[in-house]
């Protein structure tokens, strides 16, 4: 069980890094490529964050299902999130809602 709920941090720690790596890419292409056709790059960009975003929500959807799952077979409780996870997913929601909104 344990080795799962490490599995498990693992991959939630893989999807924030995920995230803070879209992030720099997206701000480091936008200054670099800023120019006469920045509107069409603009939409390119936005539409792959879109999709970046949307796999890494299909991965911690994955992720927490998993976690229901093991937690029915196991009659094992996860203890709540903590303040730092509740703020990873925070920050994570809100991505999602730029990314939703940037296009």
């Amino acid at each position: 069980m344990e080795t799962a709920v490490n599995k498990l941090e693992a991959m939630f720690q893989k999807a924030e890094s995920d995230l803070d790596y879209i992030e720099q890419k997206l701000k480091f292409e936008l200054r670099k490529n800023l120019h006469e056709d920045s509107s069409e790059q603009l939409n390119t960009i936005a539409a792959e964050q879109q999709e970046s975003v949307a796999s890494i929500q299909t991965t911690l959807g994955s992720a927490m299902k998993m976690v229901q799952h093991l937690q029915q077979q196991t009659d094992f409780q996860v203890s709540p999130f903590s303040e730092e996870e509740l703020h990873a997913l925070q920050q994570f929601e809100h991505l999602a809602l730029k990314g939703a909104n940037f296009q």
